[in-house]
């Protein structure tokens, strides 16, 4: 069976790995993704990869861990109508039948992503449970993702992963440990490519393609699968060496954008990593 409808892998090849792009599939029933599914699943991962945050934040503002009361998240999933909180299960390839789930989407999608950027790198799961209305603030993340939307309708809101929207030093920032939230200019409400999505919708998100996402006025479910290419892990490499290289008055170069790579510094980034620089 396939989860991805097949006319949605042309179009997608297509506009893959640069533009975001709209997908069908047929995942809203699917027995792992139901709330109380995700409840069991909140329980059988390790604590440290279930998060539990608040559900009124806003962009540019702190996204917060909600500990306001002791309850657990299998209980707040399971009321997540009333519970206001934005719920993240993370890395859920760590349960074999998700790891099964995501190795089938890969398999399906594996032909249309192949012959731009080679075979699907460190895939993994995260799953999103949110409230009615909750916002999940500006942020990028340093991977190739298909967002699946299961339940629930959601706006997301897509940037081009370049300045202003992506400072080259917040980007820099994260390969040395530092938090994928962005900084807010209400002039970007006007600069989203806005995707409305609805149960059965999956929407692409390039690498490093900065978004905000509102739920809309019922519980939401979504299954985010992601992936890394080489030439997203050399531009990984890039962004990491490049503090190092200006400490040493060294040129850095410019972000490269697909399908020019950043060969050379990828090579350097390995090299200083074993010499202990970085």
């Amino acid at each position: 069976m396939s989860f991805v409808a097949p006319s949605s892998l042309g179009p997608f090849a297509s506009a893959y790995p640069l533009s975001p792009t709209m997908l069908q599939h047929s995942l809203t029933d699917h027995p792992l993704l139901s709330f109380e599914a995700l409840a069991k699943a909140s329980i059988d991962l390790p604590p440290q990869f279930v998060e539990r945050r608040i559900g009124n934040a806003s962009n540019g503002g702190e996204f917060a861990m909600d500990r306001s009361d002791d309850a657990d998240v299998a209980t707040v999933i399971r009321s997540i109508q009333t519970s206001g909180n934005w719920i993240m299960l993370r890395f859920v390839e760590q349960l074999p039948a998700y790891r099964e789930l995501l190795a089938r989407l890969m398999d399906q999608i594996g032909p249309a992503i192949s012959p731009a950027t080679g075979p699907g790198l460190t895939v993994r799961g995260f799953i999103f449970v949110s409230a009615p209305g909750t916002l999940t603030p500006f942020h990028f993340d340093c991977e190739y993702n298909i967002l699946f939307q299961i339940a629930g309708d959601k706006q997301f809101a897509t940037y081009r992963p370049m300045a202003p929207w992506l400072p080259i030093d917040r980007h820099e920032a994260y390969y040395g440990g530092g938090d994928n939230m962005l900084p807010w200019n209400d002039a970007y409400e006007a600069d989203a490519d806005i995707h409305p999505m609805q149960p059965g919708d999956g929407l692409f998100i390039p690498y490093a393609s900065p978004h905000w996402v509102r739920a809309g006025s019922e519980p939401s479910i979504s299954l985010s699968m992601t992936w890394q290419s080489q030439w997203s892990q050399a531009l990984g490499d890039a962004m990491q060496i490049n503090p190092l290289l200006r400490r040493w008055g060294l040129p850095t170069g410019d972000v490269p954008i697909w399908p020019k790579a950043a060969k050379w510094r990828s090579i350097g980034c390995r090299v200083a990593r074993k010499a202990g620089l970085l």
